[in-house]
């Protein structure tokens, strides 16, 4: 099986392609991947990779069409800066961005994916090969929340339920009951910054998918980034959708959330 891979930033594409090999012995991966978002070190788990500009369109199309890829996934994020600066973006991709209803990444994405599924091509969800890092439901490390951390638990739960459904951001920080921060473009680790200056220490966040999410892109992920910036703002719980957000390296995640004392918890909608 070929199967090519739009790659964005981070950690996402390097332990998707991973995970492929792992499980699909026989698979040959063709990376594409864009300057000054995706891993370097990516070439490493691919067995070919082409680099190209985000917006260069025509370019992502010729490589498709030359390496005959018929099936396709994406994985990793893109800096919606890139929406805006619009540095690199050819002829095709400007016009394209002429039928765009609005520029939220799910019209975005959808809108490139249905241009190339006009060539054949066929995207599959990018949680394929990542059933083992998916949040689960429960305490997912061991580290039982406070009874007070609960309550800003099952009082986020309710909230973010909601706010996914507008489709501005996939997290919010919550404490003592009151609503702090709520993301939008800045993403997740800065939405965390700011929602943890403004309230301090005892923070618990959560990150959820909206209903129907399109599982072929913009599929919420953590990593130990986002651990990281927990830790630094003295968060007290991590409360992930159940079946729908991925843990990057999710042992090692979960072993030091336990450690710094950051309970983490797989929750369904309400």
């Amino acid at each position: 099986m070929k199967l090519g891979i739009i790659a964005g930033s981070r950690l996402f594409p390097i332990i998707f392609s991973q995970s492929a090999k792992r499980k699909n012995k026989d698979i040959e991966l063709v990376a594409i991947c864009f300057w000054g978002e995706t891993s370097r070190s990516i070439t490493q788990y691919v067995d070919k990779c082409f680099w190209i500009h985000v917006g260069e369109l025509n370019k992502l199309v010729n490589i498709i069409k030359e390496e005959k890829l018929n099936t396709m996934v994406m994985a990793g994020q893109i800096n919606p800066k890139r929406i805006f600066q619009r540095k690199h973006w050819d002829d095709k991709m400007l016009r394209l961005a002429d039928d765009i209803k609005d520029f939220r990444p799910h019209s975005v994405f959808g809108r490139i994916i249905r241009t190339l599924e006009i060539m054949g091509v066929k995207f599959i969800d990018s949680t394929i090969y990542m059933d083992d890092f998916m949040a689960a439901e429960g305490v997912m490390n061991d580290l039982e929340p406070s009874r007070e951390v609960w309550e800003d638990v099952h009082f986020g739960i309710k909230i973010i339920s909601r706010f996914v459904e507008l489709d501005i951001g996939q997290s919010i920080v919550i404490k003592n009951k009151s609503v702090v921060a709520l993301e939008s473009l800045e993403g997740t680790d800065n939405t965390i910054v700011r929602g943890c200056r403004i309230a301090g220490r005892g923070c618990t966040v959560l990150k959820f998918s909206k209903e129907g999410q399109d599982l072929r892109f913009d599929v919420p992920v953590v990593g130990l980034n986002t651990l990281n910036i927990l830790k630094r703002t003295r968060a007290s719980s991590l409360v992930l959708e159940k079946k729908n957000v991925i843990i990057l390296e999710k042992d090692k995640f979960l072993s030091k959330a336990r450690q710094w004392g950051i309970s983490v918890v797989g929750k369904a909608k309400v």
